[in-house]
């Protein structure tokens, strides 16, 4: 075992039973769960994908779709499942709490009494023992939700650190295969050539890509469900005034005759001060009185940007107000969430059509080799299912000779 491979290791002990050890003090109820459940995606959906994959036909739509269905719907699963359980573990510790409250009371009750008939007595140690006693706050135990609660959450925090750590550990080897800087002959080959001829990086290798586009669509999820159909419905719309107003300022200076003027006399301006850069214009192919429409039309689309501003920052708050009702929060919320999947499923599926286009050149032979043993993003990249149905076949090997 070379050098960095025992770094790498140790750094995910480290961090492992770190996160462990605050997981145990914070409690399950209190840490987020996402490594876990990015854990059991993959490696579900891995395999299956690699079934259906065989069973289906490797490049065929109806292969991709069901691969990329199916790990869908096992976030959407394991993502509700550890909602589910963290709510119910939340209920029992508070509970038990209540319980634990009550049955102290009682005690509390007993000793106040205590105190009460120490009062007639000489004995000074007693009453002030039994005082003590007294105001001591009273303790709530959690029973055995809290045990539970402290076993999750080390658990749950250790695998994300372990998570953490080989994610950034990937990411920069990775980058370094890909440019080829640890390859025989180049400047880190005699450090870390030994860790990419290795057996397990060319396990861990393959699988790589298939956790980075379920971690996406995860990340896509939460933040589709946190904000909201509205609020992306509602992003949309601001852009679409920034765009609107910046092409109504230009229609007002170049199709409005009452701009004309205006537009004219600036222009006539211009001309005499910059009489100097005509040559310099010219050859850009702008005029005094482009220039002018082009000012004018600046100082308009400002004007208009304010009033953007001002509907961009009152929108939100009415928003809010809406998502106050749990009804229309929860529904908001799964639209919000399956658009988001939609959109991320499709923007990788493009993306990697793209890249796809380039899979026979020499230079992508290191990228190719991410893919050997891929079960689900296999179907974004060297098995595209956007290729398989013809669309987005970029022809760069006739471009680029």
């Amino acid at each position: 075992m070379d050098i960095l491979s025992i770094v790498i290791i140790c750094l995910i002990v480290l961090f492992t039973l770190l996160g462990g050890g605050i997981g145990a003090l914070k409690g399950f109820t209190k840490v987020n769960s996402w490594a876990v459940e990015l854990l059991f995606v993959g490696v579900i959906s891995i395999p299956v994908g690699k079934l259906i994959t065989s069973k289906l036909g490797g490049g065929t739509p109806v292969a991709g779709f069901v691969t990329l269905g199916i790990t869908l719907f096992l976030i959407v699963v394991f993502m509700a499942a550890f909602i589910v359980l963290r709510t119910v573990m939340t209920k029992g510790i508070e509970k038990r709490k209540q319980r634990s409250y009550y049955e102290h009371y009682d005690e509390l009750n007993d000793n106040t009494e205590q105190i009460l008939s120490a009062l007639g007595t000489d004995d000074r140690k007693q009453y002030k023992r039994l005082l003590k006693y007294k105001k001591r706050k009273i303790k709530q135990t959690c029973g055995v939700w809290g045990i539970l609660d402290r076993v999750f959450g080390g658990i749950t925090l250790a695998l994300k650190g372990a998570v953490l750590t080989g994610i950034v550990a990937a990411v920069l080897i990775s980058v370094v295969d890909f440019s080829r800087l640890a390859h025989e002959g180049a400047a880190l080959y005699s450090f870390m050539g030994k860790t990419y001829a290795s057996g397990s990086w060319k396990f861990f290798r393959s699988y790589l890509f298939d956790f980075f586009v379920i971690g996406i669509i995860m990340l896509c999820i939460r933040s589709g469900y946190s904000g909201g159909l509205t609020s992306a419905v509602w992003g949309f719309f601001i852009l679409f005034l920034v765009v609107g107003a910046g092409v109504l300022s230009w229609h007002l200076v170049s199709g409005v005759e009452e701009f004309a003027g205006v537009t004219d006399s600036l222009a006539e301006t211009l001309s005499s001060k910059l009489s100097g850069a005509t040559d310099m214009l010219a050859k850009i192919k702008i005029t005094p009185k482009i220039l002018a429409r082009i000012i004018i039309a600046a100082g308009l689309f400002a004007l208009m940007l304010v009033a953007v501003i001002l509907v961009g920052v009152f929108g939100p708050k009415l928003i809010d107000r809406a998502r106050d009702g749990l009804v229309f929060r929860t529904v908001d919320g799964v639209l919000g969430a399956v658009t988001a999947a939609v959109v991320a499923i499709g923007l990788m599926l493009v993306i990697g059509a793209v890249i796809n286009s380039l899979h026979d050149f020499e230079f992508m032979e290191v990228f190719n080799a991410y893919f050997g043993k891929s079960g689900v993003a296999t179907h974004i990249y060297d098995r595209n299912v956007l290729h398989a149905m013809n669309v987005l076949k970029i022809p760069f090997n006739k471009w680029l000779g």
